[in-house]
Parts: structure tokens; sequence; C-alpha cells
């Protein structure tokens, strides 16, 4: 286990702060969507689009030029502005009067992972050498699974109690205090090619030299993949346990907290050490690895969504998430191996792209496009004006079941994408010798 000095472990604490942060103002549309559906009589499609396509689709405009500006510009004062940016707007996403307005305040929220993720991972490259790099930013990540559980918990809690409104005003405003405390005490760390060049790369530089990658379009691809079932289970567990087992909101937020935040987090922490052993030995394992664990967490994720308990459902749940995520913050660090230092932030930006946009853009659109249309089947005619239509809170047992077995079905046919993620980790193993380098 490395060491770290002082100013080292307030670098991953404070930036794993921000994450959690992040993250919670990411995830606290799961957390009350339910809430939002009902009050606002809104399709499981149209929740896919406020959870997940209105947050990646400003991701997808702003994530590379802000990408591109951090390959050129002080990194910390970028953390910190877009910090304060996605806490407003998820603080104004309380205050929205309709779905429009609540749907262009997500996109506001986009530009937290379109700024955050890519300036992050270039501070670490250029602040921690190699062979620490998917120790440091695994531990940063744990700010990921924290910031789910404290989002299900605490947010469940205050929407059952205050409405969904009030816990998106709490989550959003803590954001502008972390990122005044970031541009105050962490010093922007020295670029390492500084004596070499001061130019930056030009975006088709960088196009044209990871375009040449198939190690870096096997691991993002595969990453997408694995995204379209994280990020679905993320946005869609709350509503399938208030439906299918009729628990509260913060009794879901509770089995949410155990089953996936602490899942991920235990995945993570290990799986950062673990890849890093894995890698000086050989280089494959970057492949070989994330591709054993999703093989590994496809058959349990099936069992858990299927569970009759709820209590079951926890078990497989947790083990499934853990494989999953176990890998996901290395994959990130090892695509910096893959360019030169000036590209680091574009290759991060372009990776989590790939990963936000196909996961959870287009997987929670496809999830809740599937959820609707099953529902309805199971249901048969009626369904949108018996159930979509109802008014909040008076959905009736036929409602409640056909909504549940639809969302369950959809969950089912969507985890399937992750046989295409073990064979793209595959793929990427046997370039990553040969494209890999030291820097």
């Amino acid at each position: 286990m490395p060491s770290f000095t002082m100013r080292d472990r307030w670098f991953l604490l404070l930036l794993g702060g921000i994450y959690m942060l992040n993250f919670i103002d990411r995830t606290i549309i799961a957390v009350v969507g339910e809430a939002i559906r009902r009050d606002l009589k809104l399709t499981d499609l149209q929740l896919g689009m406020l959870g997940g396509l209105a947050f990646s689709l400003f991701y997808a405009v702003l994530g590379i030029p802000l990408a591109r500006l951090a390959e050129r510009y002080s990194r910390v004062k970028i953390i910190s502005a877009v910090t304060v940016i996605w806490s407003l707007m998820t603080a104004l996403s309380g205050m929205a009067g309709s779905y429009v307005q609540l749907l262009i305040c997500r996109m506001g929220v986009g530009v937290g992972e379109a700024g955050f993720t890519p300036a992050l991972v270039s501070m670490i490259s250029d602040r921690f050498e190699a062979s620490r790099r998917a120790v440091v930013f695994s531990l940063i990540a744990l700010g990921v699974p924290i910031g789910g559980a404290v989002a299900a918990i605490a947010g469940g809690a205050v929407a059952q109690t205050f409405g969904w409104r009030l816990a998106l005003v709490c989550v959003g405003l803590p954001g502008i205090l972390l990122a005044g405390m970031l541009i105050t005490t962490i010093p922007e760390p020295a670029r390492i090619d500084a004596g070499k060049s001061a130019d930056t790369p030009k975006f088709g530089a960088v196009l044209r030299r990871l375009g040449l990658s198939p190690a870096f379009l096997f691991l993002t691809a595969g990453s997408g993949f694995v995204g379209m079932v994280g990020f679905g289970t993320n946005l869609f567990l709350i509503p399938l346990l208030v439906r299918r087992y009729e628990l509260s909101l913060s009794q879901a937020g509770l089995v949410f907290a155990l089953s996936f935040s602490l899942a991920t987090m235990v995945g993570q922490a290990s799986g950062g050490y673990v890849i890093a052993s894995l890698l000086r030995r050989d280089l494959r394992w970057g492949g070989w690895a994330p591709a054993a664990a999703v093989a590994l967490a496809f058959p349990l994720y099936l069992l858990a969504i299927y569970q009759d308990d709820w209590r079951w459902l926890v078990g497989f749940l947790f083990g499934a998430t853990a494989l999953l995520y176990a890998f996901t913050p290395a994959i990130m660090t090892i695509t910096q191996s893959l360019v030169e230092p000036r590209m680091r932030a574009s290759a991060a930006a372009l990776h989590s792209f790939g990963q936000t946009v196909a996961g959870l853009g287009l997987g929670s659109v496809l999830l809740g496009y599937l959820s609707d249309h099953l529902a309805a089947w199971r249901y048969g005619a009626g369904y949108a004006s018996d159930c979509v239509g109802a008014a909040g809170g008076s959905m009736t047992r036929a409602c409640l079941q056909a909504a549940a077995g639809g969302l369950q079905l959809s969950m089912a046919a969507t985890a399937f994408v992750l046989v295409l993620a073990v064979f793209l980790y595959l793929r990427a193993a046997t370039n990553l010798p040969a494209e890999a380098n030291a820097s």
C-alpha cells in the first residue's frame, strides 16, 4: 500500500468530497425520481430522459471543450468553477415549476461531470507517478458510492418528510463551500511536460491518436456497455423497490445504500489495489481483470432483480455491483498511459464521453422506453390513462404490478450488453502491452 504525505491526504480527502457531492447531485434525481414521476405524471421514458439524457447531452456539448481548457489552464480553477455551477443548478431544480424547467436544470448539472473528471485525472497524472495513479483515483472515486449512499439515505428521508423539492435544494448548496476550499488550499500541480513544450496538441491530433489506439477504443466501448447497466440500476433501482416491494422512499434509500452504494465502495477500494498489483506483472490484466469481473457480475445481476424478497436482492446485487465497479476507476487511469501528457485531459473526456453518453444517456432512455412498453403490455389497454395519468399516490395495485414488472423485464433485457463488454475488454487486453507507455 503506497504511503501519502499530509498534503496528499488533504488532496485525496477534498477531491473525494467534491466527487461525493458531484455524485449526490447527480444521483438525487434517482432517489426522488418516483416522487417526481407521480407528482408531475411522467412516464419512465421521461424519467430516463430527466435522470440520464438531460445530464449526458450537456456533458456531450461541454465535455470536450472543458477538457481542452484543462490542457492549457488551471485545473483547480476549472474544477472550482464547475462545482459551483452544478451545485447551483441542483438547487434550482428544486424550484422548477414544470418538467421542461426541471429538464433544463438537469442539463446544467451535467457540467459537473463534463468539467470535473478530465481535469481531475489530468491533475492526478501530473501529481503522482504512474504506479500510484490507479490507487489514487480509486480512493478519490470512493466519493461516488459514499455520495450515492448519502443521497439515498438522507435524500430519501428528506423527500419523504418534506418533499422532493426541498431534498434537491438541500443537496445542492454544500458544493459551493467545497469549491471555495479547493481554490484556496490546493495548488495547481506542475505539468510534467512543462519543460518539453508549452504547446497543446490540436484536438484533431488527439482524435487521430486515440482513433489509432485499439486498446483505448475497446476499453471505452466496454465501459460504455457496463455504464448502461450501472447507470440504469442507479437511476431505476429505487423506483423498482417502491413499485415491486412497496417500500417507502426512506426504506428504498437504505436498501439502495446497502446493495449499490456500499457495494460500489467495496469494489472500487479493493479493485484499485488489485489491478495495481496485477499490472506490475502483466499489462494485459488491464483488460483481463475487468472482463472477469463483468462476466461474474452478469448472472448475479439477473438473480438480484428477479428475487421475490428484497433481502435476497440486496445480497445478489451487492456482489454484482462490487464486481461491475471494481475496475472502473482503474480503466480511466490505464487510458492515460496510452497518450502523451498534454493529451490526457482530452483522453479522459473522450473515455468519459463514451461511458456516460452511451451508458447514462442512451442506456437510461432505452431502459425507460422498454419499461413503459413492457408495463403497458402486462397491464393491457388503458395503462397510460389509468396508471401514468393517475394523481400522485393513487396508483392501483394493478398499475404498480405492471410498472414493476415492466421495469424488471427492461433491466433484465439491457443486462445482456454485459456480454459485449466482456468481449471488448478481452480485445483491449491483447493491445495494451504494445500501446502503453510509462509516462
